[in-house]
């Protein structure tokens, strides 16, 4: 059948001609029942003669039920309705021959709402699509100022006997499709909360009457919490995964509404596996935020968070897509369960429905009609990082193995590093990122959170520039090497089947105050292109029984990943209490060392402990560390080697200087030299001095003394 409209247009107005049509057998009902709309009193008093025909009638009972218009009206206004419904029946067949999708229709199929409510909605929708219903329905409630339907006008319109408009109004409780996916929504006037339920004004919500008219916009109240996924879908074989958890994906998404919960870090491919599964069936993919969705009720708290889950889950059913309910956690009890109401919509949702959150989850208190196939999706293994970094640099020919080895990324991070690198290549003006810009983006990834628990340090030294034995500098040498060679030795070499899951490394340095031990830890970040955090084990250990393992495991978990260096000062604080337990306390002091070490051997990356107490360690405590390496204080030899390049070659070192005297007169450590030769320097430049000095040397020496707490004999030392 040929139309000036639009298929779904010419349908939708079709179901409105057959409203028009009941509407019109109304009108003539009620005016044969004796409304005259030119009577200047109508609705202000009551007749007799309406009286006497509200007193004749039984209960339950419609005014209207008792009235029947002429014969030859009702003959003429059933033949124009069985016309209306052939026209209907012409256009489905026109929809179906031409492919063509009619909202209408679909929006009965996807909230599976009856005969019945289905003309419910379209005589609530009619107001919303032409003002002219305004001025029908005042006229059926004889007051002009009634311009939506009410649950009376409804029933009457739509039912006959008592029975009929029982079994409708049975379709307006809250628990019914139509209320509780807000299809119509009833609604008083101001102050008339209190009135009975037959007279509330029905409406249809405004996002379903642009819905059936073509309109796909989620009102922008709901837009934080209720968003299509609009990543460019890819199918499960596109991705980087391991092919049994491939599989598991496959069989379960054979289901006809599965559920499914991803748990794992930022970027570790929720988002993009719910969007391939939702693609393999088919469908588009909607995400209800439970984070946002939680912060729209604290800022609004009349709003129903129930309400707008409901929206969520309806504009999924109206787009046939799977559900992507994201930050799960967010809504659940004590017990690990979702509210009551948001499990039963998940069941109820016909379609796949994917959970997403960080952590893992088990129902307890919920019902289990249905099974949830439950998938952690963490950082990908050495080789799939490999592939993902490949992937993204769209064919660079850039080694990327130890750069995939050091950072333990996951594939949206991998992503995101991969942007930020060309964004740094362009604004110099290149088209390719070099090595060193994805370590740069490489390194921001995942220290966001560190940032608030350590102290970032900027690497300065290299290796010039500490004085150890050479003993001592072959060891840290060696630090730098197991992870410098861990793909050749790991991976290639094939000896990661021989180790632990963890190919972290734990090293302790031991030595006095000032020794090199920092210096060290910046050596080996630089060597490395690693970050370097410091954290203050001082300010971690906590008096009160559980918080410091609080304070580490936050520690741990906001570095997990990050490929960052962490160098644990002050680690006195924890060792100067282990000791032989006498009692409670001291048992408690050792039960916190062992969960630091705990949590060091599990961790991906270096971590470094600094103690001044190498005498308080035991053998079963150095045992559990990869690297040991003493600092001893420097002698002579050694303290000359610091002075000289504690100096910069620009320096002006006056000619008086005698450094080798300095170094054999004042034993001090590393980082007092290092203090007291800028000190020298500023005291030279406070003089407007030429050079520095002995005497500038000799007075920084004995300020430095004094931050140590010693006393030198003038007279004997100068």
């Amino acid at each position: 059948m040929q139309t000036t409209l639009p298929l779904n247009l010419a349908y939708l107005q079709a179901h409105l001609i057959r409203i028009d049509l009941l509407l019109r057998f109304a009108v003539e009902r009620a005016q044969a029942a004796g409304f005259d709309p030119n009577n200047e009193f109508q609705g202000l008093y009551i007749s007799d003669e309406e009286m006497q025909r509200h007193l004749g009638l039984a209960p339950g009972a419609g005014l209207w039920d008792s009235i029947t218009p002429p014969p030859e009206s009702s003959a003429v206004l059933q033949q124009q309705y069985s016309r209306a419904v052939d026209r209907i029946t012409a256009l489905e067949l026109d929809a179906k021959k031409t492919n063509t999708p009619l909202r209408l229709l679909h929006l009965i199929e996807a909230l599976e709402l009856s005969e019945e409510e289905f003309d419910i909605f379209l005589v609530c929708l009619a107001p919303a699509i032409d003002r002219r219903y305004e001025r029908i329905y005042g006229y059926l409630q004889d007051d002009v100022t009634k311009r939506q339907p009410t649950v009376n006008v409804v029933i009457n319109l739509l039912g006959g006997n008592w029975e009929q408009r029982t079994r409708l109004l049975g379709y307006l409780t809250d628990t019914s499709t139509l209320i509780r996916y807000a299809v119509v929504i009833p609604f008083t006037e101001s102050g008339g909360q209190h009135m009975p339920f037959i007279n509330y004004f029905l409406k249809v919500d405004t996002r379903l009457a642009q819905y059936v008219q073509g309109l796909d916009t989620i009102p922008a109240q709901w837009q934080n919490v209720i968003r299509p996924v609009t990543d460019q879908a890819t199918d499960l074989e596109s991705l980087v995964l391991k092919e049994d958890f491939r599989q598991a994906l496959r069989n379960a998404n054979r289901q006809e509404a599965p559920i499914f919960h991803f748990y794992g870090s930022y970027g570790s491919g929720k988002r993009a596996v719910a969007n391939a599964l939702a693609s393999e069936q088919g469908r588009s993919l909607i995400e209800i935020d439970l984070q946002a969705l939680k912060q729209l009720q604290q800022d609004s708290p009349s709003v129903s968070a129930a309400q707008v889950f409901r929206f969520g889950v309806r504009e999924g059913l109206l787009r046939d897509a799977a559900l992507l309910i994201s930050r799960w956690e967010v809504m659940l009890d004590t017990n690990q369960d979702p509210p009551r109401w948001m499990w039963e919509e998940i069941l109820r949702y016909s379609h796949a429905v994917i959970l997403s959150g960080r952590e893992t989850w088990e129902p307890r208190g919920v019902a289990r009609q249905r099974s949830v196939l439950r998938l952690e999706m963490g950082v990908p293994e050495y080789d799939e990082r490999v592939q993902q970094w490949r992937q993204y640099l769209n064919g660079s020919t850039l080694d990327i193995d130890e750069l995939a080895y050091k950072f333990k990324l996951t594939g949206g991070q991998i992503r995101d590093a991969v942007s930020m690198a060309y964004d740094m290549a362009a604004w110099r003006g290149d088209d390719q990122p070099t090595l060193d810009d994805l370590y740069t983006a490489s390194r921001e990834q995942n220290n966001r959170k560190l940032t608030d628990l350590a102290v970032k340090i900027q690497p300065r030294y290299a290796w010039e520039h500490i004085v150890l034995p050479q003993d001592r500098v072959q060891q840290l040498q060696e630090i730098c090497n197991q992870l410098r060679y861990a793909v050749q030795v790991y991976e290639k070499w094939g000896f990661g089947g021989r180790v632990a899951n963890s190919r972290g490394l734990s090293a302790l340095f031991a030595g006095q105050s000032g020794t090199g031990k920092t210096m060290a830890a910046e050596i080996i970040a630089k060597e490395l292109g690693l970050e370097l955090y410091k954290i203050d084990l001082a300010s971690v250990v906590s008096k009160y029984i559980g918080e410091t393992e609080k304070n580490l495991s936050r520690l741990f978990e906001a570095a997990e990943h990050s490929g960052a260096i962490l160098f644990f000062d002050e680690a006195d604080a924890l060792f100067g209490k282990r000791s032989e337990v006498k009692d409670s306390h001291d048992r408690y002091a050792n039960i916190e060392i062992g969960y630091l070490l705990q949590r060091m051997e599990s961790y991906d990356g270096i971590a470094i402990l600094a103690t001044n107490l190498r005498q308080n360690l035991d053998e079963a405590f150095t045992r559990r560390l990869d690297f040991l390496v003493d600092f001893p204080f420097p002698e002579e030899e050694d303290r000359l080697k610091i002075w000289q390049i504690s100096f910069p070659t620009g320096a002006p070192i006056g000619k008086d200087v005698d450094l080798g005297f300095v170094a054999r007169r004042y034993r001090m450590a590393g980082g007092n030299i290092r203090n007291a030769a800028i000190a020298s320097a500023f005291l030279a430049a406070s003089e407007d001095s030429t050079y520095i000095r002995m005497s500038h040397v000799t007075h920084a020496i004995r300020r430095e003394h004094q931050k140590m707490g010693k006393l030198l004999n003038e007279e004997a030392e100068f």
